[in-house]
């Protein structure tokens, strides 16, 4: 399985509908919860990632290190996971997870071209080696998505407002 288990837990006394770190909860919950029901599901390695990849970029959108560019497409993708309109519905449960991680890994895949893997890698709680995964699953969902997918949502990720690059 994907999502680690072997971390620090946020504290029991935090709100389990604040901010950040409740939605946090929430969806690690929901997870699991999904994958208990569907653990045979070939998505469903990747759907444990969907609350470790949710907490490194809010991480990594606080981080100084990260140029603003790459900040606002953080934002971009946060919003993404916290809004209630997708390409295919939360409500789905599994399925409905993919395209958030999807847009996620487009956003860390062009912030790993902008900033040392370090920095990246810092706020990582899943197991394994995150660049290694990135790829892989890049590579998994442009197969199962289409690679045409990727370049729209690269290109409007990457536009910047008043349509400058």
């Amino acid at each position: 399985m994907l999502m680690s288990d072997n971390y620090e837990p946020l504290p029991q006394n935090e709100p389990e509908n604040g901010g950040e770190e409740g939605f946090y909860l929430r969806l690690r919950r929901d997870v699991r919860d999904w994958v208990a029901r569907h653990a045979t599901s070939d998505i469903a390695d990747y759907v444990l990632s969907v609350p470790d990849i949710f907490y490194m970029l809010v991480k990594l959108a606080k981080d100084e290190r990260v140029p603003t560019s790459n900040r606002r497409q953080l934002a971009c993708a946060i919003a993404y996971f916290l809004l209630p309109i997708d390409v295919i519905p939360d409500l789905l449960g599994g399925l409905g997870w993919l395209d958030d991680l999807y847009v996620a890994l487009i956003v860390v895949d062009n912030l790993l071209n902008a900033v040392e893997p370090e920095v990246v890698e810092g706020y990582w709680l899943g197991d394994g080696e995150l660049i290694a995964k990135v790829k892989s699953w890049m590579d998994v969902l442009n197969d199962r998505l289409g690679a045409g997918a990727v370049r729209r949502l690269v290109a409007y990720l990457k536009a910047e407002p008043g349509g400058k690059d």
